[in-house]
């Protein structure tokens, strides 16, 4: 039997040392992230959206950190969230499109509601060399020209559609950088949320070419906007073929980071695919500005995007209309805008003690467990607010108050589920509810809340609706109107609709984001904002209280490892000796 040297056995010392430092680190935890969860949470699935997808990982991961809840997320397509949400087969789904949209398979047998996550922009990521060999990075595009290159009805980047949109790039037919190269369109071969959102935005805006290529690809033409792209199953029975010379260059994908991947290969100079701008983002390709109803061209900024939001009109389930927003005339608005959602449990019950309803399902009970509802209430508070600070960092645009308290009453209609307070700028460190960031603007919910913007944002540029409460919900109700935010424009002022604070710390807007100064032109995220971000995930004393817990770990176990190794030193000399 082997036996162990006395010497190389952990001291007492040591070994009350050691639990000394885990009592530290447990004391810390809580100081930091609050008391320490009593058991085990319970395993939880979900799956759905690719659009907020990089948002709901980063927060999955976050609030196990955190909260140590067990949520298993699957990043696919909103098709997939609503079906497998329908068919029980995860806890909750997350989708850009409700299942009033008729593109689900399948509808849910127990009550159910959408809560809003996140806002962002369908962007179009692309690659593209001039003809001096350099990437171009200031594309403009508009509607008309989106629709001819999904629809391979243009074949060349240098097509004069593109170029009369690009006076920088081609300030003349003689001196045009666009090169004559083919253009590569990458498009979503499986049901997904944003194919709906694009064909619905083309449906509102260029519907001839989205019509005609629907007859003439299809034998059954699908029912518009759908989440299923229009595009032929066989190519040599398109109709008026010689209307689509383009149709042979185009690449399928499934998701977006499929999608992602292959446009910023270096094999695929002259792609073009849409994603929400995160995606391009974590790629470092750049996309597209996009002609709006104002006429100028706009980057899918977080400010942008939520600019745009203010003329979304929310029915009472929340589920949204994006008509306005498509039309926005604000100077600063990014045309294809848009909510994403988690598809939820409710209990008819507790809606009813909320003097509301369930957003669909059957009118019985919920079966949905109370631990669930518990933790999935957690995980829904977390996300609405700090969750949300990180967002435009990522690609996002946070959620405006009103839409946080939505969620929070979300949240009292889930067996198990604590409704958090009113959210304020004490409790709840969402970028728009704190005022670390001037809030453009909200959506009108029909029936609950009117569209509404911050009061500061509108002493200094004005603003639609009602202004917004303390506690995020509107004082009055009215919608977006044209005269709503005017701040942030990319072709106004580069300070205008930040606070004093921002300005003095040299903050700035840049293509409508607000950035730091020392951000390279154009950028959305710099080194600075980087490490601001992951500061504000734990705040400064958090910070604080991490290193001087490192320095009494250090009091703590330094003596007594120092004494053990010298003992051992020892024993291992005399045995040298012997």
């Amino acid at each position: 039997m082997s036996t162990v040297n006395s010497a190389e056995r952990p001291s007492r010392a040591v070994r009350a040392a050691a639990a000394a430092a885990t009592l530290v680190v447990m004391l810390g935890a809580t100081q930091l992230w609050g008391a320490l969860p009593a058991g085990a949470s319970p395993n939880m699935q979900s799956t759905g959206s690719s659009f907020a997808g990089a948002a709901i990982q980063e927060w999955v991961g976050t609030s196990n950190t955190l909260f140590g809840l067990n949520i298993n997320w699957q990043v696919q397509s909103s098709i997939i969230g609503l079906n497998q949400f329908a068919t029980n087969q995860v806890d909750f789904g997350a989708s850009d499109i409700p299942y009033s949209s008729g593109q689900a398979q399948s509808s849910p047998n127990q009550p159910y509601q959408y809560l809003p996550d996140v806002a962002g922009g369908l962007a179009f990521m692309f690659n593209l060399n001039g003809q001096d060999g350099s990437q171009i990075t200031n594309l403009n595009l508009n509607a008309t020209v989106i629709s001819k290159i999904f629809f391979g009805k243009i074949t060349s980047w240098n097509d004069p559609s593109i170029r009369a949109l690009n006076p920088a790039i081609c300030p003349s037919a003689n001196q045009c950088n666009l090169p004559n190269q083919p253009i590569i369109p990458v498009y979503r071969s499986e049901p997904s949320g944003e194919n709906y959102l694009l064909s619905d935005y083309l449906v509102h805006q260029d519907p001839a070419d989205i019509n005609a290529a629907n007859t003439d690809f299809s034998r059954s033409p699908l029912k518009l906007p759908s989440a299923t792209w229009v595009y032929p199953s066989d190519l040599s029975q398109v109709n008026n073929s010689n209307n689509y010379p383009n149709l042979g260059k185009f690449v399928p994908q499934v998701g977006s980071d499929n999608a992602a991947n292959y446009v910023s290969s270096a094999a695929s100079v002259g792609s073009i695919t849409y994603v929400e701008t995160a995606y391009a983002i974590n790629h470092h390709f750049p996309v597209a500005s996009l002609v709006n109803a104002h006429g100028g061209a706009v980057q899918p900024s977080s400010l942008n995007v939520a600019t745009a939001l203010e003329a979304a009109v929310l029915h009472p389930d929340l589920t949204q209309d994006l008509t306005g927003v498509y039309t926005n005339p604000l100077a600063n608005a990014y045309p294809l805008s848009a909510y994403s959602y988690l598809v939820a449990a409710c209990s008819p019950a507790l809606a009813a003690g909320q003097h509301t309803s369930c957003a669909g399902g059957p009118n019985t009970p919920s079966p949905f467990s109370t631990s669930k509802g518990q933790a999935l209430g957690q995980f829904v508070s977390y996300l609405a607010c700090a969750g949300q600070r990180r967002m435009s960092f990522l690609g996002y645009s946070p959620l405006p108050p009103v839409l946080v308290q939505e969620d929070f009453l979300a949240v009292g209609r889930m067996n198990g589920g604590v409704q958090p307070p009113a959210p304020t700028a004490a409790n709840c460190k969402n970028p728009y509810v704190d005022g670390t960031t001037v809030l453009p603007g909200a959506p009108v919910i029909i029936g609950i809340a009117g569209g509404g913007v911050n009061p500061t944002t509108a002493a200094a540029g004005g603003g639609a609706g009602g202004a917004a409460g303390t506690n995020g919900t509107s004082t009055s109700s009215g919608g977006s109107g044209s005269s709503g935010s005017k701040n942030g424009s990319g072709s106004g002022s580069a300070t205008k609709g930040l606070t004093a604070d921002q300005i003095a710390k040299g903050y700035t807007i840049v293509n409508g984001q607000v950035v730091h100064k020392a951000c390279p032109e154009g950028r959305f995220i710099c080194g600075a904002d980087l490490a601001a971000a992951t500061k504000s995930v734990i705040g400064p004393s958090g910070l604080l209280y991490i290193g001087w817990s490192l320095f009494l770990l250090a009091l703590v176990l330094g003596p007594p490892l120092i004494a053990s190794r010298v003992k051992r030193r020892k024993a291992g000399n005399a045995e040298g000796a012997s």
